[in-house]
């Protein structure tokens, strides 16, 4: 059974919290995200506001490029809805402003995550990227992702597992995760009353 639309609210229930952190900085949060973030709304995401989300708070340092503090709206990341892949106004086609079909180092810098990688993207070395060398680097760091999205399942799976016996009641769901909680007895096949890492694991992607 493919349970990623399941281990997506699972993760939205009990990683995100409120906060739009989980992709890699590439232009601005959306303002709504952004205003439940910033709380005094002074267009800036200051380091005590970050805190209260804790996985923006462990990215802030390396977001702060300006290291003022604070996260203005270059440095704050994008919400995973992002339109990443082109298409569609802004993202990664947005950076090519002249329309020449590729995207030169100078436009590339205006994405802090593709300027930074630019020089592992342009596997020609001819100091553009085209649409086949992202996807290819897309494709290379896949490894990398499906790594650190088994992490963060880990670690929020044992975070839920409050007396450590490595399954999930349902009192423990509906305590640690609540949007989880509704779906409990279509996730436990086996009727046992629990719900484990396999139950829970989502199929790999694409």
């Amino acid at each position: 059974m493919n349970r990623s639309p399941l281990y997506a609210a699972l993760f939205a229930a009990v990683a995100l919290a409120g906060t739009a952190t989980a992709s890699p900085p590439d232009g601005t949060a959306t303002p709504r995200t952004h205003l439940k973030i910033d709380a005094n709304q002074d267009g800036a995401i200051s380091r005590e506001e970050a805190a209260k989300h804790p996985r923006l708070a462990e990215k802030f340092d390396s977001l702060d490029k300006n290291r003022d503090g604070k996260l203005d709206a270059s440095e704050r990341p994008q919400h995973r809805g992002g339109r990443e892949h082109g298409g569609g106004r802004g993202g990664i086609a947005g950076l090519d402003s002249d329309g020449d079909g590729r995207i030169s180092a100078a436009e590339a810098a205006k994405s802090t995550r593709i300027g930074e990688s630019f020089a592992k993207i342009d596997r020609n070395r001819d100091g553009y990227l085209v649409r086949s060398e992202l996807r290819a680097y897309h494709e290379s760091e896949r490894p990398k992702r499906e790594a650190e999205r088994a992490k963060r399942f880990d670690e929020h799976f044992a975070a839920a597992d409050l007396n450590r016996d490595g399954k999930l009641s349902k009192l423990e769901v509906e305590e640690k995760m609540p949007r989880l909680a509704r779906n409990f007895a279509f996730l436990d096949e086996d009727r046992d009353g629990f719900l484990s890492k396999a139950d829970l694991k989502p199929m790999p992607h694409r």
